[in-house]
């Protein structure tokens, strides 16, 4: 069964703007254990420190990528994807981690949607069971859990994970305008996909 849970990224702030063309980087509360989230699914403590255990190597090789919006199967998908995952560890019960935005196609998306102060939510993506809690109406992630990455959504469940931008780089002229856009666009899938046309033509 494929699991998705979303953490709401709030308003970005920017920390320092990087020199020349420099990747954008992000910092937040990715997951949260022993705590219902939008979907009523509580992740056990030891399961989330044992998948981050487990996906070390992935980080370490720059390996561990995620994708722009809602990804309908457990497989990364290299045409969508639009961050690299730079690190993952506990905080307590958070799960805290860091991302580089890619110059792709969809990361070049999701960097004018952070420097326009967008509210995205993180997703974690992962395969796995779920049982019915009979005190609290929630459902409990099974050990069988796998968790594969973190994507970039629109459609942000939980309060409480707030990523800052701690490295990025100044807009080019031609990319203005599709900051501009951004302003009268309503729909996010829409202009999700608009941004991915234009910046295809840059």
């Amino acid at each position: 069964m494929l699991l998705r849970d979303i953490f709401s990224f709030g308003t970005v702030s920017i920390i320092s703007e990087g020199k020349g063309k420099k990747n954008a980087k992000f910092r937040g509360v990715f997951s949260e254990a022993e705590r219902p989230n939008g979907n009523k699914r509580v992740y056990p403590v030891k399961l989330l420190v044992r998948e981050i255990e487990k996906l070390q190597p992935q980080i370490g090789d720059r390996r561990l990528l995620g994708e722009l919006d809602h990804p309908t199967d457990e497989v990364v998908h290299l045409t969508n994807v639009s961050h690299v995952i730079t690190g993952l560890h506990m905080e307590g019960n958070k799960v805290i981690g860091e991302g580089e935005v890619l110059n792709t196609p969809a990361g070049n998306v999701l960097s004018e949607l952070l420097k326009s102060g967008v509210k995205l939510g993180i997703s974690s993506r992962g395969t796995g069971s779920i049982e019915l809690d009979p005190r609290g109406g929630n459902y409990v992630v099974g050990e069988n859990y796998n968790m594969i990455t973190f994507d970039m959504v629109s459609d942000p469940s939980s309060q409480d994970a707030f990523p800052s931008l701690i490295e990025g780089y100044s807009p080019s002229e031609n990319r203005q305008p599709i900051v501009d856009e951004l302003e009268h666009l309503h729909n996010e899938r829409v202009y999700i996909t608009q941004l991915k046309q234009k910046l295809g033509k840059i």
